[in-house]
């Protein structure tokens, strides 16, 4: 039984382990995906802002402007590529503190299993040894016993 809680128990650290990992992945897939539509939404502006300023004519330097939008947005690519790259070190660390003292718990469960098996052995004995003593007790009773009725008999009967 002790086998099957501590099988039981693996396979639930493993769940929690396995479910962890599962959500820092879709972390990091959702701050691709975040990275790559804020990209898109920027490029969508810069090209916005290009057309715009060529419809109001010549006196806009469209160059300029494209230039300086790339640079915005190189700018604002960069900054949240960083925050999500910070949020995902911290969701690894996270992770792995975790996943670390799960560990170290499942250890000492086992430990504590171990310790458990061998104290149930000693009162096993114990409580073997104390058997034994009372069959032993039991015969003397009634070994007893049959003297006293074997004495009844022969004062009734005369044998």
């Amino acid at each position: 039984m002790e086998d099957n809680a501590k099988q039981s128990a693996a396979e639930q650290l493993q769940a929690a382990k396995a479910a962890a990992a599962e959500k820092l992945d879709t972390l990091k897939n959702e701050a691709g995906q975040h990275i790559d539509a804020a990209a898109a939404q920027l490029d969508q502006f810069k090209e916005q802002l290009v057309a715009k300023a060529q419809e109001l004519g010549k006196d806009v330097d469209v160059e300029a402007l494209k230039a300086q939008a790339t640079e915005q947005f190189e700018v604002a690519k960069a900054a949240t590529a960083e925050k999500l790259a910070g949020l995902q070190a911290q969701a690894e660390t996270t992770f792995a503190a975790a996943a670390a003292k799960a560990d170290e718990l499942a250890d000492a469960a086992e430990d504590k299993i171990d310790d458990l098996k061998a104290e149930a052995a000693v009162q096993l004995e114990a409580a073997q040894a104390r058997i034994d003593e009372l069959k032993g007790e039991a015969a003397q009773q009634l070994e007893a016993a049959k003297e006293k009725a074997q004495g009844i008999w022969n004062k009734l009967f005369g044998e």
